[in-house]
């Protein structure tokens, strides 16, 4: 292997453990927990390396949620229903499990700070992760706009109002669960028969 070669795989390895650490530190403590003092302390590095890589805590944050972002996106193209209304409850299902099973980076994506949220899906392309899990959703609600005789709204639109239903659950049980008195799985149930019921 050239010197160069090994160079550029010892870049890219420190800069995942970099994100591995400012991973860890999210899952155990949050997102005002994360620094660069931080990071570098927990892969024992000077917080000057640290920002050879990344210029601020931001961008750092950006990276964990473009991941975090991909793993979604994969839980819902593993729904492989053939119809799209069994699709969308299989999407309902998919979306609050991650939620539930990785927590802190569904908030850092969608809770921790408005301005990283417009920051992700401002510099996320039009082939990112998330507008690759909101395809399948609108595709299913094209579908399914297909298959009905009434009238009914664009696809965007339901999806989006699909998304937005089931972001609500999915934050009411991370940030409040008090407020939901029933099970939000059993929720989302309901809400995508309303929407499938065009």
């Amino acid at each position: 292997m050239r010197t160069t070669d090994r160079r550029a795989k010892r870049k890219q390895l420190l800069r995942q453990k970099i994100l591995d650490a400012a991973r860890e530190i999210l899952l155990s403590q949050g997102f005002a927990a994360l620094t660069m003092r931080r990071v570098a302390e927990a892969i024992d590095y000077a917080p000057a390396t640290i920002y050879l890589h990344f210029q601020s805590r931001e961008q750092i944050a950006q990276e964990l949620c473009f991941a975090g972002l991909l793993r979604l996106h994969e839980r819902l193209q593993a729904v492989t229903a053939d119809e799209p209304a069994a699709r969308l409850a299989g999407f309902a299902r998919a979306y609050l499990e991650y939620a539930r099973d990785d927590p802190e980076t569904y908030r850092l994506i969608f809770m921790a700070d408005p301005q990283l949220t417009k920051a992700v899906f401002t510099h996320q392309s039009a082939d990112g992760a998330g507008a690759a899990a909101m395809a399948l959703i609108v595709n299913a609600c094209s579908e399914l706009r297909t298959s009905s005789r009434k009238p009914a709204p664009k696809p965007v639109e339901v999806a989006e109002l699909f998304w937005a239903g089931l972001h609500g659950l999915a934050s009411l049980r991370l940030a409040c669960s008090q407020a939901l008195t029933s099970d939000e799985f059993r929720l989302a149930q309901l809400f995508t028969v309303t929407i499938t019921d065009w």
